[in-house]
């Protein structure tokens, strides 16, 4: 039977590339939405997951970077890492701050960058320097490509001229983006003397959090965020948003190609009854028949899996060199439950036109 479903598939082969570029193209249509859910799940908090600390510390009733601002006296720094179960308490400071470039305001949230005391250091360089010295800054990847700013240009922070000297990823959270300048610029740009924003707070081995959380907040006017529900915080705007409407469009991609995989195969099943129905007047079974049109279904499925991958690569690394916020990534995890869901569509849409051909009549071939 698997011979004559792919001499069924091969002596068309017009309908053979419509079969496999259906499946292609709704494989492709499935891994862009995917990638682009996935990658904005991981790396719209990428960079907040990497900052060293159990507890956020904010001013009471502040509860992200973005919207609550919260402000803290430097001199609660001592008290905080006096407290039982305390390894280190480091100030972290950092504020948006809309700069022009170009015509254009772009927002940055500018993070004081003490490399000695590694606290506010990027999730990671790529290019460029990786350590900012006075007067420099580093800003994330995605915003210089979108706003064309370059390794060497000058931005003006709050009638600061800083200079741009390196790109790093994982800080870009929608319209606003991570940038990292000296402690001495950072605070001349946000203005925060004798003041911090947060405290990072890190436990010590086999210290009780539960209990840390508690000790901190008995200190009056602070409030201790454990690091998940602070990074949450600060994703929200992402995960309650922009991540559903992804999620929709992800179903409707998969229908789509359930859609056109099975009107391939029932209009490929239809145009061949005549053929059908003389293999069935020589005794072949209506269950040989069923396995013939599930096996041009599952080999359709097979190579238009593969050509869909490929082309999902390519457009993915077009799309992200044409518009930077396109920021897609996909797990093997995917390829695999999207192989998966591929081969499970195929299957469905076989079954599509197996009652016509339980109702093919032999005798019909034979007639005038």
């Amino acid at each position: 039977m698997l011979l004559l479903a792919l001499k069924n598939l091969v002596q068309e082969r017009g309908r053979l590339l419509i079969s496999i570029g259906g499946v292609a193209f709704s494989v492709l249509l499935i891994m862009t939405i995917q990638g682009l859910y996935q990658g904005w799940s991981d790396k719209a908090g990428e960079y907040i997951r990497t900052v060293p600390a159990d507890y956020w510390v904010a001013q009471k009733g502040a509860a992200d970077m973005f919207h609550t601002p919260s402000v803290l006296p430097l001199s609660l720094q001592p008290q905080l890492a006096g407290l039982d179960g305390v390894a280190s308490a480091k100030p972290f400071s950092g504020r948006r701050v809309v700069v022009e470039h170009g015509g254009t305001d772009i927002n940055l949230y500018v993070i004081a960058y003490d490399s000695q005391d590694d606290v506010g250091a990027p999730a990671r360089v790529v290019q460029g320097k990786s350590v900012p010295a006075a007067g420099e800054i580093l800003i994330d990847r995605v915003v210089a490509r979108s706003e064309d700013i370059r390794i060497g240009d000058s931005l003006e922070l709050a009638g600061r001229p800083l200079k741009v000297v390196g790109y790093s990823e994982g800080g870009y959270v929608l319209a606003v983006s991570f940038a990292f300048a000296t402690p001495q610029d950072a605070e001349a740009i946000l203005r925060l003397p004798g003041s911090t924003n947060f405290f990072l707070v890190t436990a010590g081995h086999g210290a009780s959090l539960e209990s840390l959380a508690a000790s901190i907040d008995a200190i009056p006017g602070v409030e201790a965020i454990p690091k998940d529900r602070f990074v949450q915080n600060n994703t929200a705007i992402v995960s309650d948003t922009f991540l559903p409407i992804i999620l929709v469009l992800l179903v409707i991609g998969i229908a789509v190609g359930m859609t056109v995989i099975g009107l391939t195969i029932f209009t490929s099943t239809i145009e061949k009854s005549r053929e059908y129905g003389v293999l069935k007047a020589i005794g072949v079974s209506n269950r040989q028949l069923y396995s013939v049109v599930v096996e041009q279904a599952l080999f359709a499925a097979l190579v238009g899996y593969a050509a869909g991958a490929v082309l999902s690569a390519g457009i993915a690394g077009l799309a992200q060199n044409l518009v930077p916020e396109f920021i897609t990534e996909l797990r093997w995890l995917d390829y695999v439950w999207i192989f998966a869901v591929t081969l499970a569509m195929a299957v469905v849409s076989a079954l599509l036109p197996v009652r016509r051909l339980a109702r093919i009549d032999p005798a019909e071939v034979f007639r005038a």
